[in-house]
């Protein structure tokens, strides 16, 4: 959305084509959904369009509206495939949404960017060692399981990879980091194990993929692979995996971007307006806030055999993984890690999706509501939950409206695009219209990952506070009717007030 004033809050967009079950799930999204409806009537006041007396208790309407049903629709929908941003199958879910909204009456758009964006090309990992024998190459592939009824859907997904990923080949000695945080390679240099030149082998759990990647070339390693311990995320010991149990599987990867900013890299501060001007593609790739070296994600198979051909001291104890597993050593070598990765940096059309409910007394006052559309594979508790839970929360607010309901503030539903790779599509549109959200915008309310496993994670701001304790207390817990989801809040070890 572009310079949102009155008149473009309300522009038409021209028509799109509309692209040719779970019960527990669908549960904590109908209490997901009320959690956010009686937060967005806290926010707008509870103040409603004057109706003639008695006025209807809108709130308790609201709670009783819709079904589980069309939210489940709406989340097979939107993960029926890959879609990473800038395919052609993540524009198919943009236009999903953007008929599902526009068909509730409400004003809709489509605002495109145009951004650069990273994809990858060839990779290969091989492992030797002296006297070994064998050269190991893996495949760097994730496997189906057996009779998965959407392995072909699967076959679509991305080759496993690092966004804006460095391209080059390194062939050196592995040195095991840890979880790869600034503490853990100043623990290798004060054991005087030289992470130079070497490949920093790091796993998952502390910190995120790019600030590994930016401590790894910070303590001088020349390439980086980072993988998923069992540790934290196989479970115990014959426990299983998905789909026999949450755990991932052993040929699982977590991929991700590398990228420390926000935004179009090219556009730093400024939106990537259409004829904008931009930094060079090179320039872009070059700054700090890039990783600058080679690296690769890498399964808790593939790194188990790499750990079993590591030397040198034996790692402390909490560096070490599960207890089935091989001992974890610090190297360097006499594992030697070779590594090419070739990506291709390019610009790419995005596209944020916009729907509007104009407010009846400060419509120039703004209640947002968004959450990102794109993901890495299929996208179905990260992000899609929660745009199944926005639509369905936008179609209640549409029959409240016929019921004669219309809030006090405009409300503006936001689908951002290219969220994975650094908050992209929301930071592009928060450029553009900064000065106009500076004196609109009232406040923010973020769905990203709104159905996650069975507890209730809030996250809020001080403002906010009392207002997520209030309306918890109106909405029931999906897992026991006796009790409201605040009742289940407070008997759980997660904090009331998080930040």
């Amino acid at each position: 959305m572009s310079h949102l004033d009155a008149a473009s809050l309300l522009a038409p967009s021209p028509p799109l084509a509309k692209p040719h079950p779970r019960s527990r799930f669908l549960c904590l999204i109908s209490s997901m959904l009320a959690v956010l409806g009686a937060s967005l009537a806290g926010l707008l006041l509870f103040a409603l369009h004057p109706a003639p007396n008695p006025v209807p208790n809108y709130a308790s309407l609201f709670l009783s509206l819709g079904s589980n049903d069309t939210a489940a629709s709406h989340l097979r929908a939107l993960t029926l495939h890959p879609h990473v941003a800038g395919t052609k199958a993540n524009a198919l879910t943009a236009r999903y949404v953007f008929d599902a909204l526009s068909a509730l009456s409400f004003p809709t758009h489509i605002t495109p960017y145009s951004v650069l964006l990273s994809y990858p090309v060839h990779r290969s990992l091989s492992l030797s060692a002296p006297g070994r024998g064998v050269v190991t190459s893996f495949s760097l592939k994730q496997e189906t399981y057996p009779n998965d009824p959407y392995a072909a859907a699967a076959a679509e997904t991305i080759p496993t990879f690092y966004a804006y990923s460095a391209s080059g080949s390194v062939s050196a000695e592995a040195v095991y980091a840890n979880y790869g945080r600034e503490e853990d390679f100043s623990y290798l240099a004060s054991r005087g194990v030289d992470v130079a030149g070497k490949v920093a082998f790091a796993r998952y759990g502390r910190i995120h993929c790019e600030d590994i990647a930016h401590n790894a070339r910070a303590a001088g390693a020349a390439a980086a692979v980072v993988y998923t311990d069992p540790l934290q995320y196989g479970g115990a010991p014959g426990e299983g995996w998905f789909p026999d149990s949450r755990w991932l599987p052993p040929s699982g990867v977590q991929v991700g971007s590398l990228f420390r900013g926000v935004g179009d890299p090219t556009t730093p501060m400024w939106a990537s307006s259409e004829g904008c001007e931009r930094v060079s593609l090179e320039e872009a790739m070059n700054t700090d806030d890039m990783p600058l070296i080679p690296a690769l994600p890498v399964s808790a198979q593939d790194a188990m055999e790499i750990h079993r051909a590591m030397g040198g001291a034996v790692a402390p104890e909490d560096w070490q993984g599960r207890e089935d597993g091989p001992v974890y050593r610090l190297g360097p070598g006499p594992a030697v890690l070779n590594l090419t990765y070739l990506g291709n940096d390019s610009m790419a059309t995005i596209e944020n999706v916009f729907a509007i409910i104009e407010g009846a007394e400060e419509p120039d006052r703004y209640v947002i509501l968004g959450n990102h559309r794109d993901a890495w594979t299929f996208g179905a508790s990260d992000p899609n939950s929660g745009t199944a839970a926005m639509i369905e929360l936008a179609k209640r607010f549409s029959m409240l409206q016929k019921q004669g309901w219309r809030p006090r503030r405009t409300i503006i539903f936001c689908s951002w695009d290219a969220e994975e790779y650094g908050l992209t599509g929301s930071t592009e549109w928060v450029e553009e219209n900064r000065e106009m959200l500076y004196s609109r915008a009232v406040a923010y309310l973020n769905i990203d990952v709104s159905v996650v496993g069975p507890g209730f994670l809030p996250s809020t701001t001080p403002q906010l506070d009392e207002l997520l304790q209030q309306v918890t207390k109106v909405v029931q817990d999906p897992d026991n009717s006796s009790q409201t989801v605040y009742d289940s809040w407070i008997k759980s070890s997660t904090p009331l007030r998080t930040r």
